[in-house]
């Protein structure tokens, strides 16, 4: 499972600034800023919108989205 954190980097690394990021998952961007800066995030419900909007982004941008584990295997 992503952190707060992990989900952030993966939507930077799809493009999006903090601005567009708060702007999408609705989370005010000097949060999103002092989390980057490793602040600790405490709302689960920001979490998941994070996690909400990075489905979205990686699902536009397949090749940011995890590699699939073959049958059987572990991740």
């Amino acid at each position: 499972m992503d952190t707060t954190l992990d989900l952030i980097k993966k939507l930077r690394a799809a493009g999006l600034s903090q601005s567009e990021i708060a702007r999408r998952s609705g989370i005010p961007q000097p949060r999103i800023s002092r989390w980057e800066g490793g602040a600790t995030p405490t709302g689960a419900d920001d979490a998941l919108r994070l996690a909400q909007l990075a489905r979205e982004v990686l699902d536009a941008q397949p090749s940011l989205a995890p590699e699939p584990t073959p049958a059987g295997e572990v991740a």
